[in-house]
């Protein structure tokens, strides 16, 4: 009888062996048992035009007539090779003869799942075979599935000799399915031992230990802070210089930890998924002053590093392991553990796997959107009966539309509510039927949109795809699924920005200006609905429209919000049934009501700051919190004392309370070194400094000043201009901090009000006749 067992899958990838190409999988099972899959049966594949008939390829393939066309609509044959090397020699050599090919960069990796509907998770049917502590299958039969997989993860953190190169520890925290276990593996005198601390004589002996100790704990995912390149990559180098197999893959694979042209790090190991903390954090939209695990740990846990920031790192390091080695091993192990907490109180690995499901993404991956896009709209294309175009066949054409602004109106309001349309382009492709095939099958059924552009009401893909991921996400939300309800809404926002992208196979400029076009019409026409109610828009962006209500109608702001939410939605509907023939899936929602709110004036204008503005939220409870977009108060170059006193400033505004001798007394407290500490800004070096030859920024003056070439550079203004905040800095130049950080924002809002920061200071003039 044959073996059933659900898979989650971790790692792909295809060897081309001497009986051809074959696709390698591992993953994990219900259990947590490692499960190893190989497909060797399936040949690789792309796709030529059927009038073609005189190509000239040396060496074997199997040239075959498929019921599919080309976006062009002329018929395609399917040629088929003997391993993945013979197709890519083969679409390099058909380019040289100008013979087009369809999909020959299609990873069959991909293919193979994606064309079985298959998301990271599979059944798999066929007779198993027991390989050490793994199941593995050759060719079974293969068909989606769902179940929630449970991991083993270990988070791992290195501390190394900064002079000399040497290992000193390596710490492991492993949590997740079998329970919690720590160990530090550290160079020096003593018994190994097999408690939380072991020592070793010699590097070799330590990290020839971990190794050993490594593929016993046999983790799923590899978790850490800047894990790849720096923690792998460093024992990658030094199990290299000490003769040892770097071997921290599931049955002997190959690995690779490679760093990518467009900055970052990648690591595929077979049968273990690695997510370094920043970009896995950054790919979900957290954001921090900066990403270094202090900062990061002390915002999401309140606590952090042994070794505070104040202290010398390296300094307390080297004593640490020369003095106190259970010191430094506790330090060691706190980084490990931070990582592994960070992780589980954002709930990263669960985002990460719904992500994967949803997608077909490996978890490592899921930041190529182009990719999860070809995920679902390939197979479905076949269906439809077309193959696809290359990526290197997309060429950049006209500039896109950006989403519409309505222009701000400066001020000082009472009482303005926030209508957001819930997801609006994936809610316009949904009504439109805007994708790649509405868009060549056009004169069937034709749909004209708003903005002039073509699409078929029955010939599409893309809408009815969105419409189960919109039905998909309600019941998450109604369940309380965050996690599921995250991925959907991040991979539905992918799709308007795919569509125009250069590096994506359906790129074309149609697509993203038809939904653009429509979306301008949709928030200019909400806008006419709202005004001939007698509401006054003060201002607009993409997808929101900033409404202010009428006097008197404060106290019912909520309710009368939802109110307008449902007569819009039912204008809309009605409307787009009445011109367009069409169900409309909009939906517009009452987001939140500011009791106060304040729209500034862009800077040396008297127009409105666009995306700039600030509001007071008052909850049920009567708790008030003040909101900023766009302001000093949530950029990260901007001063802590501009920050406070932005905060400060609007505070009293919004409370009516007289800002003026508030202003003096604080200007006063600059000048007198009250606010010191306040005064450090930070601006991260986005190149070498040799490199900033036309201008030289202050923060690449204050660089230069200590040979740093990379990262955030912290430093003050002082009377000699900028210098680094560890090199001496007494004479701070306050006037520079009244002028660049204080004036400004004081203005902004003085200017509302008929003042100004300079008339503040004016000593009062004298009456002639008094």
């Amino acid at each position: 009888m044959a073996d059933q067992v659900k898979v989650f899958i971790l790692t792909g990838e295809y060897q081309d062996l001497q009986k051809g190409n074959t696709l390698h999988y591992w993953g994990i099972s219900e259990e947590g048992m490692p499960v190893e899959f190989v497909i060797d049966t399936v040949r690789p594949v792309f796709f030529i035009n059927r009038d073609d008939t005189s190509i000239s390829l040396p060496f074997q393939y199997t040239r075959r007539e498929v019921k599919l066309k080309s976006f062009d609509f002329k018929d395609v044959d399917a040629l088929y090779f003997r391993t993945q090397r013979d197709l890519k020699a083969a679409s390099e050599s058909l380019h040289l003869q100008y013979i087009k090919t369809y999909e020959s960069d299609v990873d069959p990796v991909k293919r193979f799942l994606m064309e079985r509907f298959i998301y990271a998770q599979l059944k798999l049917t066929g007779e198993s075979m027991k390989a050490g502590d793994s199941l593995r299958f050759v060719n079974p039969k293969v068909e989606p599935c769902e179940f929630e997989p449970k991991f083993k993860i270990v988070s791992i953190d290195i501390e190394t000799g900064i002079k000399d190169g040497r290992l000193y520890s390596i710490a492991a925290h492993i949590s997740g399915r079998e329970g919690e276990e720590k160990v530090v593996f550290m160079l020096g005198d003593g018994a190994p031992g097999k408690g939380e601390l072991r020592l070793y004589k010699t590097e070799k002996d330590l990290l020839q230990s971990f190794l050993s100790w490594f593929k016993s704990a046999d983790p799923d995912i590899i978790i850490g802070w800047h894990v790849i390149g720096f923690d792998l990559m460093f024992l990658e180098n030094k199990a290299r210089e000490l003769s040892l197999p770097f071997d921290i893959s599931r049955g002997g694979g190959r690995i690779r930890l490679t760093e990518r042209k467009m900055g970052g790090y990648f690591a595929y190991i077979p049968g273990r998924v690695v997510l370094d903390g920043p970009p896995t954090l950054r790919s979900a939209f957290y954001s921090f002053e900066d990403f270094k695990l202090e900062t990061v740990a002390q915002e999401l846990l309140g606590k952090g590093k042994t070794i505070t920031p104040d202290e010398d790192k390296i300094g307390e390091i080297e004593r640490y392991f020369s003095e106190d080695k259970h010191k430094l091993a506790e330090y060691n192990l706190q980084d490990a553990v931070l990582v592994t907490e960070i992780f589980s109180k954002t709930g990263m690995i669960d985002l990460c796997v719904t992500r994967s499901q949803i997608s077909g993404l490996m978890m490592d991956q899921l930041s190529k959107m182009t990719q999860a896009f070809d995920n679902f709209y390939l197979p479905r294309l076949h269906r439809a009966g077309f193959v696809a175009p290359e990526s290197n066949d997309i060429k950049a054409q006209e500039n896109l539309a950006g989403g519409y602004v309505i222009d701000p109106k400066p001020g000082i309001y009472d009482n303005v509510i926030v209508m957001d349309y819930k997801s609006l382009y994936p809610s316009i492709i949904e009504t439109f039927k805007i994708d790649p095939l509405s868009m060549i099958m056009s004169e069937e059924n034709t749909i004209l949109t708003p903005g002039g552009y073509n699409f078929s009401k029955t010939k599409n893909i893309l809408p009815e795809y969105i419409g189960s991921l919109m039905h998909k996400r309600t019941k998450a939300k109604r369940s309380r699924n965050k996690h599921l309800a995250q991925a959907i809404k991040i991979l539905m926002n992918s799709f308007y920005g795919v569509m125009g992208a250069y590096n994506c196979r359906f790129f074309h400029p149609y697509l993203p200006n038809a939904i653009t076009s429509t979306g301008q019409w949709i928030l200019l026409e909400s806008k006419r609905f709202f005004e001939e109610k007698g509401y006054e828009i003060v201002y607009g962006d993409t997808d929101s429209l900033f409404v202010k209500l009428k006097k008197g109608e404060g106290p019912k702001a909520i309710s009368l919000g939802e109110e307008l939410a449902l007569e819009i939605n039912l204008y809309w509907k009605e409307r787009i049934e009445k011109e367009f023939s069409l169900e409309s899936f909009l939906e517009i929602e009452f987001e939140k009501h500011y009791s106060r709110f304040i729209l500034t004036p862009a800077r040396g204008g008297e127009m409105g700051a666009k995306k700039r503005y600030a509001g007071l939220i008052q909850s049920d409870d009567g708790k008030r919190s003040l909101e900023f977009t766009g302001m000093e108060i949530v950029r990260s170059d901007w001063t802590r004392l501009a920050k406070e006193f932005q905060q400060e400033l609007y505070s009293r505004i919004f409370n009516e309370e007289d800002a003026g001798d508030w202003i003096r007394n604080f200007v006063d407290e600059v000048n007198r070194g009250v606010h010191d500490e306040k005064l450090v800004y930070r601006k991260r070096l986005r190149k070498d400094v040799d490199l900033y030859t036309k201008s030289t920024p202050p923060h690449v003056k204050a660089a230069r000043l200590t040979n740093t070439t990379s990262g955030i550079i912290k430093y003050v203004m002082t009377k000699r201009g900028p210098v680094p905040l560890e090199l001496e800095h007494w004479d701070y130049d306050y006037q520079h901090y009244i002028d660049k950080q204080i004036k400004p924002i004081a203005d902004s809002v003085l200017g509302l009000l008929g003042q100004s920061f300079d008339t503040l200071f004016k000593p009062p003039q004298l009456n002639f006749f008094s």
